[in-house]
């Protein structure tokens, strides 16, 4: 399945210019609050009918400006999740489900919803409203209610945004479960990295109205285009640099007082760079004749986060194991540190 989405609308003072395509089974678009998510959403299920442009699921053409083709919202066949899940509170679990049935013999509708409890896990919940639902079940009751119809496409809005951590952790490895178990295509918006990285093949990053970069995750994940796509795919530590020496493919220099070594060509010394690094590839570890002293640090039980800052100014963040044993409970971290980067961890962008 290819989706293709052309889309150009405005909505107010926003304008809306994506462009982007998708072989996956399982897109994420991704990005800030305010970025265009749900607009390009709403304009592949036809809630939002572009100024131009051109939405196709493989052969079927569902907007073309250009060709008078804007096929109504109801007959293009999307199933489509919102994110506070729209379900009607008189109505019980079963009636939901079987809300988009309507046409279908009674027989064949409680066939279907009956598979959608199975698939869902619902069982024991049909006669419940959703008042009395958990978070985590509505949100089921929603996605089966958008599977019942049989659709060629489903847009899931903000999946877990009203959901605590524990539950988000959970349902999304339900959601990846359920994905491997029907052959729907799917297109997803969040602004959670981690939930798009563990739910799509495809990203798909937005920031106001336009793709920054469009690609399988793990290229857009570890080799982002520029510092905005980085900072949007989770990349904590974004700093001014300057090359000191090319050979090979591969540069070196210096980021706020840190030596850095990462694949980039036709960069003269001099140059100056973005340089990015994830907090956990900072190498960070306790020297009195370190580069860099403590600013800040936050306990996370598991981890630590801590901040560093060289004396040229560098700020960094870096993750820490919490076997490591510094700054325990009682104990208070040292002062001076020394902050070094994995190798091959690092992201260059030439400075325009």
């Amino acid at each position: 399945m290819t989706i293709q989405v052309r889309a150009l609308a405005r909505v107010g003072t926003f304008a809306l210019d994506v462009d982007f395509a998708s072989a996956s089974r399982t897109t994420a678009i991704l990005g800030a609050s305010g970025a265009g998510k749900t607009l390009t959403l709403r304009a592949i299920a036809g809630l939002l009918k572009p100024s131009s442009g051109r939405i196709a699921v493989d052969d079927t053409v569902l907007f073309d400006e250009s060709t008078g083709v804007d096929v109504r919202t109801r007959r293009r066949r999307t199933g489509y999740v919102f994110q506070d899940y729209a379900l009607f509170p008189h109505l019980t679990v079963a009636e939901n489900l079987a809300f988009g049935l309507k046409g279908i013999p009674g027989q064949e509708a409680h066939r279907v919803v009956a598979e959608m409890v199975d698939l869902l896990e619902l069982r024991g919940l049909e006669e419940r409203r959703p008042q009395a639902l958990s978070g985590g079940q509505r949100q089921r009751v929603a996605v089966g209610r958008a599977l019942a119809p049989k659709p060629t496409l489903l847009l899931l809005d903000e999946p877990f945004a009203a959901l605590d951590a524990p539950t988000r952790a959970t349902l999304t490895a339900e959601l990846a479960s359920l994905w491997s178990r029907i052959d729907i295509p799917t297109v997803l918006v969040t602004h959670d990295v981690a939930e798009a990285y563990a739910l799509a093949g495809w990203l798909v990053v937005l920031e106001a109205g336009r793709v920054l970069q469009s690609g399988p995750r793990a290229e857009v994940f570890h080799s982002p285009a520029s510092p905005e796509v980085a900072r949007l795919v989770g990349v904590q530590n974004i700093v001014p640099g300057v090359v000191e020496e090319e050979r090979s493919g591969r540069v070196t220099g210096n980021a706020g007082g840190v030596r850095f070594d990462a694949p980039a060509s036709g960069l003269r010394p001099g140059a100056k760079v973005t340089v990015g690094i994830r907090a956990a590839d900072v190498i960070a570890a306790p020297n009195a004749a370190g580069n860099a002293r403590l600013v800040r640090e936050i306990d996370r039980g598991i981890s630590r986060s801590v901040t560093l800052r060289t004396e040229q100014g560098g700020e960094f963040m870096a993750e820490l194991r919490r076997a490591d044993g510094v700054g325990e409970e009682g104990r208070n971290s040292p002062e001076s540190w020394e902050i070094s980067f994995r190798k091959e961890s690092v992201q260059v962008w030439q400075e325009p």
